[in-house]
């Protein structure tokens, strides 16, 4: 894969250390689902506001960050954006922030629309934490269609 609109996009909303940035995508674009089939490129760092700058799937060594356009931006804030800026582009039924949570525990928020939500539920936001090696894999198979909201939540559990 290396267009953009295969690509699954990933945000920052705390300041991620160039190591735990690289980290992350060393690990999330070589799990097994993807090393098996020669993929190596699935997703791709927002790190602009400006879409049209972003030009090509993120792969280490990541470049150092200069800024952090969604620092202590809430999931709901930065699902708006990726709605309303990425359409098209690049992939957005599911995206994933890496926050306060990944600099604690090395783990990412996945976020998506609940396809079936519960009574009540409606039009609410599906929020799950993930390891970084699963993270793309669920994350791609959101994006393409293959696996739905019951998918993302049978495998950790999300609310």
């Amino acid at each position: 894969m290396t267009e953009l609109n295969d690509n699954t996009p990933v945000f920052c909303a705390a300041e991620i250390p160039p190591d735990l940035l690289n980290e992350f995508f060393l690990i999330a674009n070589n799990a097994p689902e993807f090393a098996a089939e020669g993929v190596d490129d699935v997703g791709v760092l927002i790190s602009a506001t400006d879409i049209p700058s972003i030009t090509q799937p993120t792969k280490p060594p990541v470049p150092p960050q200069t800024s952090f356009p969604f620092l202590d931006k809430t999931p709901e804030e930065v699902w708006d954006f990726a709605q309303e800026k990425l359409g098209g582009r690049i992939l957005n039924r599911v995206l994933a922030i890496l926050d306060e949570g990944t600099l604690r525990d090395k783990t990412c928020l996945l976020v998506t629309r609940w396809e079936n939500p519960p009574e009540g539920e409606e039009g609410q936001l599906l929020k799950v934490r993930s390891r970084f090696v699963d993270a793309l894999v669920v994350c791609n198979l959101r994006n393409l269609g293959i696996g739905g909201d019951e998918h993302f939540r049978g495998l950790f559990g999300g609310s």
